[in-house]
């Protein structure tokens, strides 16, 4: 992508950066969605034999704007931006090894692997397999992550599912007693929720993400408890990245001033370390300086990322962040309050994860963001489970 400085290129961004507006129907054809009614323009293009090697095909839209101008009109620009990003996945799309729980057990006190079977214990889970260390003589179980948990493992992950799945504390309670014929309380609950969360941002914090050029920013309020005041909120900050829909930030702030914003900012810029081409945002005048003081540069080829929908849209949105909003929501919606703001961010910091690692994205072909963003990670089955474990062997 070179540098936007025309017009129709930023308003073929903004008509790429929402959901279902660019529509493949043939080899050579898309239909493009109008941004001033509900209606598609159709795109198409023809190879010819052009001199000129770069540019070797002729491009066409019903639109006004090209029929009568003749122009590459922001129709064709969202066609050749949603192109450059499909290339950009499959050429980075290589075999990697997958990240897999190691099935060798060795000693959790000596590591080693001269391991023996020990027998079976029964609890209130059932049986347990024993294993016996023949270098430093101890006896152990092998259940990486669960030890010592009265619970099984499918009653927590399944817990953890659930709730981010935006059924309340009480309902999983129910749930899991109905069903599955577990007695907890709440407070159980919340306790693994707590405890795993922790686990697994940890993990995923070290995970290196391979992600694209054009990120998207916004954000959204949490409503956190605060003695004498009964509607107290706090804003969430979240940056994505397009091509993959990885959540690069999500931070926690009490405003939504130029030193909130720059906190997302920088925590996207370290887990990428890198400079995108684009960062698209509202209308909020705090993205203007913070964007600028962490990623202007006279030296790259676009100077300032920032590109804001409300100066091409009559009706400014951002779809691709809208959607997410709204996975948050589904959680938030059954929620009094949050207890803090230490809270707050540690409940962030697992919808990350869970949006991450865990959901499956449709806008990706039903795979999850980390998949898309080069992450080696085996999670079929039971993704909860899987992340566990491998969090717990790091």
């Amino acid at each position: 992508m070179h540098q936007l400085t025309n017009p129709r290129e930023l308003r073929g961004l903004a008509i790429l950066s929402q959901q279902d507006t660019v529509i493949q129907t043939d080899k050579n054809v898309w239909d493009v969605r109008s941004q001033s009614k509900d209606a598609y323009y159709q795109v198409s293009r023809k190879f010819v034999n052009h001199r000129d090697s770069r540019h070797p095909y002729d491009w066409i839209c019903t639109c006004p704007d090209h029929t009568t101008r003749n122009v590459i009109c922001k129709h064709i620009y969202a066609v050749q931006f949603s192109q450059t990003l499909k290339n950009d996945i499959e050429g980075n799309a290589t075999d990697k090894q997958l990240e897999k729980v190691n099935p060798i057990i060795s000693c959790p006190y000596c590591k080693s692997v001269n391991i023996i079977s020990r027998g079976k214990r029964k609890n209130q889970r059932g049986e347990v397999q024993i294993y016996g260390c023949k270098d430093c003589n101890h006896r152990f179980t092998h259940e990486l992550g669960f030890n010592r948990m009265k619970h099984t493992p499918e009653s927590i992950t399944l817990t953890l599912d659930l709730y981010f799945k935006g059924l309340s504390d009480r309902k999983i309670v129910d749930h899991l007693k109905q069903f599955h014929k577990v007695i907890v309380v709440h407070t159980t609950v919340l306790r693994w929720i707590k405890k795993y969360l922790k686990l697994l941002g940890k993990y995923a914090e070290k995970n290196k993400v391979d992600v694209g050029n054009i990120w998207h920013g916004d954000e959204t309020t949490v409503f956190i408890k605060k003695e004498d005041q009964k509607r107290y909120y706090q804003w969430i900050w979240n940056v994505m990245d397009s091509k993959t829909r990885y959540l690069l930030a999500c931070q926690v702030t009490e405003g939504r001033d130029v030193n909130d914003a720059k906190k997302a900012l920088k925590q996207a810029k370290q887990i990428t370390n890198k400079r995108p081409d684009a960062i698209v945002t509202d209308g909020l005048q705090s993205y203007n300086d913070a964007i600028k003081d962490e990623f202007f540069d006279f030296g790259a080829r676009i100077h300032n990322p920032h590109v804001r929908l409300k100066n091409f849209e009559i009706h400014p949105n951002n779809n691709v962040l809208e959607r997410l909003n709204s996975t948050f929501r589904e959680r938030t919606k059954v929620m009094r309050s949050l207890n803090s703001a230490v809270g707050a961010q540690e409940f962030a910091t697992g919808l990350q994860t869970y949006y991450n690692y865990i959901r499956p994205h449709q806008g990706i072909g039903g795979l999850t963001p980390a998949q898309m963003a080069g992450i080696p990670l085996d999670l079929t089955g039971n993704r909860w489970m899987t992340m566990i474990e491998l969090a717990s062997t790091k």
